[in-house]
């Protein structure tokens, strides 16, 4: 094992962040490093040698007493946090407090060894605030949305409440499971093949499928497919979020069946009624040049008017009919 050593050429350097002092058992200060004065805002001959409790509340003498006759030889240690106010600033301690003890098991001097602890402290306050706002977020998303997490493979290791629910499978039924379990068959191979190879390539899937509950009932989500990844980019799992969109594809699909309708009602004009009203513009036109039709042709074309009329009128019927079931489909 090879050893580099490097020459400190400014002692400055060496700059030591942690307060450090040494007291006596009476609790007279020994010692003070220059980050102890800094913080206390005084000289070290204004420390040394004086009772570090000086202007300290009768209350936290005592704290200090008892807290230096319970150090002991097997418990030489104890650490606890201070909130310091200096100069109108508030400032977070957290000390460690280490007994030196002779041969004896005399108590001989006492080490104290502080360090700010404000900015973890804001940072612990801060994550307990995101981590309200975070469970806040999963509650509003349990009571919502459709949500499981899955390995890199895709077998599930997450579900939220709202999958069993939605998918009539028990949370031991889905764990350990793929989305396998609610293939409606609906969608062909090539749309799974898509999904995955967009979502292994650490891209988000955004899409509709159309899957089956444990009942053999069909429900439509809308999803989003979220990859899961290291700091190095590496995949270790599957976000999947969905939203029920039954009533959305119910709406589509009567549209469809509306469009087809007019499609239907177009052809019947274009065809089939045209076919008659065609042959009575023929019919009278004949019936008007009388010179054209004898006593029987004249007999027969109004016999062909009145076949056309009645096919008319059954195809207007028809197309009737056909608007007020467009009508009804509108209205709900």
């Amino acid at each position: 094992m090879k050893f580099e050593f490097e020459k400190l050429t400014d002692p400055e350097e060496f700059i030591v962040y942690d307060f450090i002092s040494i007291i006596t058992p009476d609790r007279i200060r020994k010692f003070t490093n220059k980050a102890y004065n800094d913080f206390l805002q005084k000289q070290e001959s204004e420390l040394v040698g004086k009772d570090f409790t000086n202007g300290f509340p009768e209350e936290q003498v005592i704290f200090f007493d008892n807290l230096i006759k319970s150090l002991s030889p097997a418990d030489s240690q104890i650490s606890i946090v201070q909130r310091i106010n200096i100069s109108g600033r508030q400032d977070i301690i957290s000390w460690r407090v280490s007994g030196i003890f002779d041969t004896n098991g005399k108590l001989t001097e006492i080490l104290n060894v502080g360090r700010h602890i404000n900015e973890y402290q804001k940072l612990k306050n801060e994550n307990a605030e995101l981590l309200a706002t975070l469970n806040a977020y999963r509650r509003a998303i349990d009571a919502n949305i459709i949500c499981t997490i899955t390995d890199a493979k895709g077998v599930i290791i997450y579900t939220n409440e709202n999958f069993c629910k939605v998918s009539q499978y028990s949370r031991e039924e889905i764990i350990g499971n793929t989305h396998r379990l609610v293939n409606s068959g609906y969608h062909p191979q090539s749309f799974f093949s898509d999904l995955w190879s967009t979502i292994k390539t650490g891209k988000m899937w955004v899409g509709e499928i159309k899957n089956k509950a444990k009942d053999g009932s069909f429900y439509w989500v809308n999803s989003v497919i979220i990859p899961i990844t290291t700091v190095n980019n590496v995949i270790t799992g599957f976000l999947s979020i969905r939203i029920l969109i039954n009533e959305q594809k119910k709406r589509e699909e009567e549209r469809t069946q509306y469009l087809k309708s007019l499609e239907n009602m177009l052809f019947m004009v274009s065809h089939e009624i045209r076919k008659p009203i065609t042959g009575i513009q023929g019919l009278i036109s004949l019936i008007e040049d009388k010179t054209l039709l004898n006593d029987n042709e004249y007999t027969q074309t109004i016999s062909y008017l009145q076949s056309s009329a009645t096919e008319l009128d059954e195809y207007s019927r028809k197309l009737n009919d056909q608007i007020q079931k467009n009508m009804k489909t509108v209205n709900t």
